[in-house]
């Protein structure tokens, strides 16, 4: 009896799911993926935990129904240093309020806020 009751046990502790991950969606935004890479415009950014789950033309990546989304029109975003936005990556990435020079923020106070492993950071 005690031997059945350990390999229920063990069977039910197997089958814990992974907490529910909440996506986060930037929407609209003009994204430069990589450096001397060119400007996407009108992008679409689906983060799924720390890691971008997809990438692409807004009218090419579908939007997830249940996700926490961002529009983001008018804004650029691009990867911080050392990082790049692609499928599979962890999501660091800049939100700039101007067109940068290459990757890089064309002013310094330009950066608002910045997604690092796929939280939010204030630049500030």
């Amino acid at each position: 009896m005690r031997k059945s009751a350990l390999v229920v046990l063990l069977l039910l502790a197997g089958c814990r799911t992974k907490p529910d991950v909440r996506l986060k969606v930037l929407i609209g935004a003009t994204m430069i993926v990589a450096p001397g890479a060119q400007p996407i415009e009108d992008s679409i950014i689906v983060i799924a935990g720390n890691k971008i789950r997809s990438v692409g033309m807004r009218k090419d990546v579908p939007v997830p129904q249940a996700s926490d989304r961002t529009d983001l029109a008018g804004e650029w975003v691009v990867p911080a240093k050392g990082a790049r936005i692609a499928v599979d990556e962890i999501a660091n990435l800049i939100v700039l309020h101007t067109a940068p020079n290459g990757i890089d923020p064309a002013n310094s106070a330009d950066p608002g806020v910045r997604i690092v492993a796929g939280e939010w950071v204030s630049s500030h």
